[in-house]
């Protein structure tokens, strides 16, 4: 579980780091001008998005977390819909090519619920599934925010 947290957390910082433009890096205090922003990629068929969207979802609402952060969901009605550029706004294309180009992406393109974590408008975190939530990403939202659940 470590391991795979760990291999998940340094293939998507790799991909931002190849893929988007280098930036200074931000701690939370200096980055509190602008809000950090997710965006939930999920599908219709998905059960890991019933999931969250039952459990988790009401518990990050319930938290001052929430208030913090900018979120946006991409939602399709299958797996192969939700990575094709016709489900994204057009100005997250750069987020879908950016994922779909990295290992991370050829490995686990369907895999739901995604996570992405956007800060200044760069990629700075990416996960998947619930458990990629619960260890991951929840835990990066509550750092980046200065808050507890």
């Amino acid at each position: 579980m470590v391991l795979r947290r760990f291999l998940m957390a340094s293939l998507a910082m790799a991909a931002a780091v190849l893929c988007a433009p280098v930036v200074d890096a931000q701690t939370p205090a200096a980055s509190q001008g602008a809000k950090a922003q997710l965006i939930l990629v999920c599908h219709d068929q998905s059960e890991a998005c019933k999931t969250w969207h039952s459990q988790w979802q009401p518990l990050f609402a319930a938290s001052p977390a929430y208030k913090m952060i900018d979120i946006q969901t991409i939602n399709a009605p299958n797996a192969k819909a939700m990575m094709q550029p016709k489900a994204w706004p057009a100005n997250l294309s750069w987020l879908l090519d950016t994922f779909l180009m990295s290992q991370v992406g050829r490995w686990e393109e369907y895999e739901t619920p995604r996570f992405f974590l956007l800060q200044n408008g760069q990629l700075t975190a990416s996960t998947a599934g619930n458990n990629g939530w619960r260890d991951y990403m929840w835990p990066t939202i509550l750092d980046i925010t200065n808050t507890k659940p």
